[in-house]
């Protein structure tokens, strides 16, 4: 039990992608965790997903992905009005499956414990599951992102909105918000989907979001 604590641990540190966290942001986006291109360069949402959010925000003739303009706000205000408004974090700081992590040579360890995020991932509705190692690694990434989600809603008391994109995302933040009182606090938009497979173009409840981007 001892080891698979540290491996995990271990692993979420050795492969995270840092959080992006703005000063005086008012919303907080929250999505599942990194893959290929997040590795790559270092940001969340850096691949077509974050390509998605930036056009549906800003119009459809942007192509820079969201986590690339939030990350580097200085750079690209002039292009992009108000990103000092947005913060991104992921519920998993490091991937969740092991298609993300082609370009590194993993470890016994490291494999194992993919294997079980992979399963974590999918399972995500199960509070509580038969094997015993599945509820321990998942009770790592809960603490993980209890706490780096507190420390973040505590630095940046502007931040006013929560909202977790996808299923796995808005699961993760019911599980934690029902014994932290700070995220009791936050106005949270439900029923936002993950904004890959182009999920932002036609689901109704989008329109939850783009009356919050009218109020900001």
């Amino acid at each position: 039990m001892s080891n698979l604590l540290e491996i995990t641990e271990q692993y979420l540190e050795e492969y995270k992608v840092e959080d992006v966290i703005n000063p005086s942001s008012k919303v907080l986006f929250i999505l599942e965790s990194p893959h290929t291109q997040e590795m790559k360069y270092g940001y969340p949402v850096a691949g077509s997903s974050g390509v998605e959010m930036t056009k549906f925000i800003y119009g459809k003739e942007h192509k820079d992905p969201f986590g690339k303009i939030v990350s580097q706000v200085d750079k690209y205000n002039d292009k992009y009005n108000d990103l000092q408004e947005f913060s991104i974090l992921n519920v998993t700081p490091a991937p969740m499956q092991a298609g993300g992590l082609k370009a590194y040579n993993l470890s016994d360890s490291d494999e194992r414990v993919v294997n079980i995020l992979e399963k974590l991932r999918t399972n995500y509705k199960s509070k509580l599951h038969k094997n015993k190692d599945w509820n321990r690694v998942k009770s790592i990434l809960l603490d993980n992102f209890k706490k780096r989600l507190t420390i973040t809603l505590n630095n940046e008391a502007s931040i006013e909105y929560l909202v977790p994109c996808g299923k796995f995302a808005s699961t993760y933040l019911n599980l934690i918000k029902e014994v932290e009182g700070i995220i009791k606090e936050k106005e949270i938009i439900s029923d936002i989907p993950h904004p890959s497979f182009n999920q932002w173009s036609h689901y109704d409840s989008m329109d939850k979001l783009r009356e919050l981007l009218r109020r900001i």
